[in-house]
C-alpha cells in the first residue's frame, strides 16, 4: 500500500464533513524523494507529468485512508486542484495536471471523473514541482 508523505505544515491530510472529504495539498514526494524545480526551466513536461502522477498517488492514498481503507466507500471525486511550479512562459500547466487526472480516473473509473483547476505558480513549498488538493464524496459508514 502506498504511504503518502507527512504534512509539511500545520494541517491535516484530510478533513471530513458528513460524506464530503477535503484532501490537503499533496506533494510529489515518493518514498522520501521530492520532485523539485520549475517545470519549463528545471524540468521538462514529461518530468512534470511524472511529478503529477506521484502527487496523485499520494492523494489517492490519503483518500483511501479517509475511506477507512475501503475504496468501495469512495463514491465520487468531485474536484481536483493542481498547482504547478511553472516557469513564467510555460504554456502547458494543464498537460501536467492531465497526468494526475488520468491516474485518478484509471484507478477509480467513472467515480474518478472530476472537475478540475490547473494553476501555474511562482513557487510551491520546498520548491515542490506539483501539489494537488481535492474534494471527494466518501460514505462514512
Amino acid at each position: 500500500m502506498h504511504i503518502p508523505p507527512d504534512p509539511v505544515g500545520l494541517y491535516q491530510p484530510f478533513t471530513r464533513s458528513g460524506d464530503l472529504v477535503a484532501i490537503s495539498a499533496i506533494s510529489s514526494a515518493h518514498e522520501g524523494a521530492l520532485v523539485t524545480g520549475k517545470i519549463g526551466r528545471d524540468l521538462d513536461l514529461a518530468s512534470g507529468q511524472e511529478a503529477a502522477r506521484r502527487a496523485a498517488e499520494n492523494l489517492l492514498a490519503v483518500l483511501t485512508e479517509a475511506a477507512g481503507g475501503d475504496v468501495d466507500r469512495i463514491d465520487q471525486m468531485l474536484v481536483v486542484r493542481g498547482y504547478v511550479n511553472a516557469a513564467d512562459d510555460f504554456p502547458s500547466v494543464h498537460k501536467v495536471i492531465d497526468a494526475a487526472s488520468g491516474l485518478i480516473i484509471a484507478r477509480l473509473g467513472d467515480k474518478g471523473r472530476h472537475a478540475r483547476t490547473a494553476l501555474g505558480c511562482a513557487t510551491l513549498p520546498n520548491n515542490n514541482a506539483v501539489t494537488l488538493e481535492a474534494i471527494a464524496v466518501v460514505r462514512s459508514t
